[in-house]
C-alpha cells in the first residue's frame, strides 16, 4: 500500500510483494528496521509481492495462497475486487535473498478480500512446493514478545534484497488489531513491511498472529519520526475464512436439479429457443447449490428435438461469449454433454443456441466451492466395466450396479470422473445414476441417441464405491472408463482452476487438415494459460470430434514414452474418450486428463504436453478446448 498520513500513525508500506519465510524461526534475527538480515532458511512462510503501485510483504497460509493486507493491492481509497488483479502482481515466495535463485516467482491468479477488515487473502498460480504455510496461532496477550517480518525498508537500506525480522512488545490487543512497540529492542516497521507477519515464536512451529498494518516507522532510514509503536491487524481469528476461501474443492448433488427446461418454464424461460438467442438462468441458491461461496458448477446440458443442426454454447452470465461450442445436435436427436463453468457475478448462466428451433434442458450435479467437498485427482484412464462381456444390455428402466473403487480409483473415493460409451442404442434415451444404496437421482446424467454415443461425466459413489446406473430408453450396452476421481477431503487431490474456456486447437483453422488414420496430435495445455511449467498436474478439457469418416475413437493421455510400429503407425496405448460413428456431424465430450511433468527422467514426457491418438480407419478434424487445469498437489515432487 502507499504510505498515507494520519493523526495515530503512518502505514508502513508502498504496496504489494510478499516473501515467504521458512519452517523455523530465530529468534535472535536483528530488526525489521536493522541491518542484519535474518539466517538462511528461515521464515521461509515470509512473501514479498510486486507490482506498479510498489512491494509489500505478505505470509503464506496455504500452498497456492498469501495472506497480506488490502491496501497492499489496490490505489488509496478503493477496495480491492474480488477476482483476478486488476494490474499484473507478482509474488516471490521461499527465498529470504532475493538475489538467490532458490524458492518461487509467481503471479498472483485471484484476490479475496475479508469484507470488514484490512485483509486479503492472493492466489498463486501453482503451489509453493517445498514451503511450509505459516498456521494460525492464539490471539496476542499484553506484554507477549512477538517478532515482525518483512521486506521493507531498514535503519540503513532503501530497498534491501533480505528479510529482516525484529522483537515487538504488545501493548494492547482489540477486537481487530494489536499495537505493539518496538522500542525497547529498537525495531520498528518501515516502508515496504505492510501486510508482512507478526509471529509468536518458540517451542514448536511459528505462528501467525497479525500483519502490519499501520506504524510510525521511528528508526528508518529518512525518517525523523522516533516514535517505533505500530497497530497490526489481527487474523489469528480468520481460521475458518481463510479455509472457506483457500479450496476450491467438489461437492456431487444427490438428487441433481433442473436449473433450466425450456419445455416446463424452469429457469424462467418456456418454449423452444430459435436462431441467434442467448437464455440466462439462475445457478446459485438453486436445486441445491449454495448461493455464496461457489465457484464454478457441473452441468448437463442437452438439446431437446432440434429441426435442424444446432450449437449450444453455456458460460457465466455476463462474461464474453466464448468461440467455442459446448454442444452440438442434428435433426431429430437428443444429445447432452456435461460442462464445468464458472458462474457470472450475480450467480447466472447463459446458454447461447445457434441454429434450427430446440428446447434446452441444463441440470446441475454438483458444484466447486471454497468450503468442503474433495480434491480432484486424474488417473491414467482405465477400462472398468463392459457388459457386452458380463451383463449383458440393460433393458428399459433396467439398472446396474458397478463397483467403481479397488484399482485405479482408491476405496474412499466420493465421485468418479468416467467416460460412458452407450453402445447399440435403437433410439435416443438417457441415463441417471446415483450412489449404490442410497436414494436414487430422477435427473439425467446422459442424454444419448441412436447407436453409439460417448460422453464424460461425474457420478456420486456409496461408501462402498458403487455407482448404480438406470436407463430410461431402449435395451444398451454400457461401457465405462475410469479418467478420475474426487477425494474425501479438500486436503487431498487438488484444486480445480477454472478458467474462461480457452480454444487450444481446432484443426480445421485456415484450411487444416484432419486427424489421419492413427495421426496424432501434441498440444501444450501450458501455453495455452501461460501456465508454468510443471505447476498443472491434471487438466479438464472438452474434446469434438467432428465429421469423422469410419467407426472409431479418440485417445487423450498424458505425453510421454509411446510405442510405434512400422508401417502401422503408433500403438494405441489408451483407453477411449470419444467414440464415434461415421458421419457424426460433431460430438463433443468433457475429459479429464493427467498431463506430462518433465522431471528428468526418461519417458516422463514434456511438461504440460498431452497426445491426442485418432483410433480409426478414416479421417477426424479435432477440436480442443481448455476449461481447467489441476494445480499440482502440495508436497507431491517436481
Amino acid at each position: 500500500m502507499r504510505l498515507t498520513r494520519s493523526r495515530r500513525a503512518r502505514r508502513a508500506a508502498l504496496l504489494a510483494i510478499a516473501v515467504v519465510a521458512g519452517a523455523t524461526v530465530s529468534s535472535t534475527a536483528q530488526a525489521v528496521s536493522g541491518v542484519s538480515p535474518v539466517p538462511a532458511g528461515t521464515y521461509l512462510f515470509t512473501a514479498k509481492i510486486q507490482s506498479d503501485l510498489g512491494a509489500c510483504s505478505a505470509a503464506l497460509v496455504d500452498p497456492t495462497w498469501v495472506i497480506t493486507t488490502a491496501e497492499c493491492l489496490t490505489t488509496p481509497g478503493q477496495p480491492v475486487v474480488a477476482g483476478p488483479p486488476t494490474r499484473p502482481t507478482s509474488v516471490t515466495v521461499g527465498r529470504t535473498d532475493l538475489t538467490a535463485t532458490d524458492g518461487h516467482v509467481m503471479t498472483v491468479t485471484s484476490l479475496v478480500p475479508h469484507p470488514s477488515r484490512n485483509v486479503v487473502l492472493a492466489q498463486l498460480d501453482r503451489p509453493a512446493t517445498g514451503v511450509t504455510p505459516i498456521s494460525l496461532g492464539a490471539p496476542a496477550t499484553v506484554g507477549e514478545q512477538l517478532m515482525a517480518a518483512g521486506f521493507g525498508r531498514t535503519a540503513t537500506e532503501w530497498v534491501p534484497d533480505r528479510l529482516h525480522t525484529g522483537a515487538f512488545a504488545v501493548t494492547g490487543v482489540a477486537g481487530t488489531s494489536v499495537t505493539v512497540d518496538g522500542g525497547d529492542a529498537a525495531t520498528s516497521l518501515c516502508k515496504g513491511d505492510a501486510g508482512g507477519p507478526l509471529v509468536r515464536v518458540g517451542a514448536g512451529a511459528p505462528q501467525l498472529v497479525a500483519l502490519h498494518d499501520r506504524s510510525w516507522q521511528g528508526g528508518c532510514l529518512a525518517e525523523t519520526e522516533t516514535r517505533r509503536t505500530a497497530t497490526e491487524v489481527r487474523v489469528d481469528d480468520l481460521g475458518s475464512w481463510i479455509a472457506q476461501n483457500t479450496r476450491n474443492s467438489y461437492v456431487a448433488l444427490n438428487p441433481g436439479a433442473a436449473l433450466l427446461d425450456t419445455r416446463s418454464g424452469i429457469g424462467g424461460t418456456t418454449g423452444p429457443r430459435t436462431g441467434a438467442v442467448t437464455t440466462d438462468f439462475q445457478a446459485l441458491g438453486v436445486g441445491g447449490v449454495p448461493s455464496t461461496g461457489v465457484t464454478a458448477v457441473l452441468i448437463d446440458v442437452t438439446a431437446i428435438n432440434p429441426t435442424t443442426a444446432v450449437y449450444l454454447t453455456v458460460f457465466p452470465q455476463g462474461s464474453p461469449r466464448p468461440a467455442t461450442s459446448s454442444l452440438n445436435a442434428v435433426p431429430a436427436e437428443t444429445i447432452s454433454t456435461t460442462q464445468v463453468v464458472k458462474v457470472g457475478p450475480d450467480g447466472r448462466l447463459s446458454v447461447y443456441h445457434q441454429g434450427g428451433s430446440t428446447h434446452v434442458r441444463v441440470d446441475v450435479h454438483g458444484y466447486f466451492t471454497t468450503s468442503g467437498g474433495g480434491g480432484l485427482v486424474a488417473v491414467k484412464h482405465t477400462h472398468m466395466v463392459d457388459t457386452r462381456n458380463t451383463t449383458g444390455t440393460i433393458p428399459t428402466n433396467g439398472s446396474r450396479t458397478f463397483t467403481l473403487t479397488g484399482g485405479v480409483i482408491p476405496a474412499g473415493a466420493t465421485s468418479a470422473l468416467l467416460d460412458v460409451v452407450v453402445v447399440g442404442a435403437a433410439h435416443g434415451g438417457y441415463l441417471s445414476a446415483y450412489a449404490t444404496g442410497g436414494a436414487a437421482d430422477p435427473s439425467s446424467v446422459m442424454d444419448y441417441a441412436a447407436g453409439i454415443t460417448s460422453q464424460g461425466l461425474s457420478v456420486k459413489l456409496s461408501s462402498a464405491g458403487q455407482v448404480t446406473f438406470v436407463n430410461r430408453g431402449p435395451a444398451v450396452h454400457l461401457v465405462i472408463r475410469a479418467q478420475g476421481y474426487v477425494a474425501a477431503s479438500p486436503t487431498q487431490g487438488a484444486d480445480l482452476r477454472v478458467t474462461q474456456p480457452t480454444q487450444v486447437v481446432d484443426t480445421r483453422a485456415n484450411g487444416g487438415a484432419p486427424l489421419k488414420a492413427k495421426g496424432e496430435l501434441f498440444l501444450n495445455l501450458n501455453t495455452a494459460l501461460g501456465i508454468p511449467e510443471n505447476a498443472m498436474d491434471g487438466a479438464l478439457i472438452s474434446v469434438t470430434a467432428v465429421h469423422p469418416t469410419a467407426n472409431g475413437f479418440l485417445t487423450v493421455e498424458k505425453d510421454g514414452r509411446f510405442a510405434y510400429t512400422n508401417p502401422g503407425g503408433p500403438v494405441v496405448g489408451d483407453t477411449s474418450v470419444s467414440n464415434f460413428a461415421a458421419g457424426h456431424l460433431a460430438r463433443t465430450t468433457m475429459v479429464v486428463t493427467r498431463v506430462g511433468r518433465d522431471t528428468g527422467e526418461p519417458g516422463d514426457g514434456r511438461s504440460g504436453m498431452i497426445r491426442i491418438l485418432n483410433a480409426s480407419s478414416g479421417t477426424v478434424h479435432v477440436v480442443v478446448t481448455l476449461h481447467g487445469w489441476f494445480n499440482k498437489p502440495a508436497g507431491s515432487t517436481p
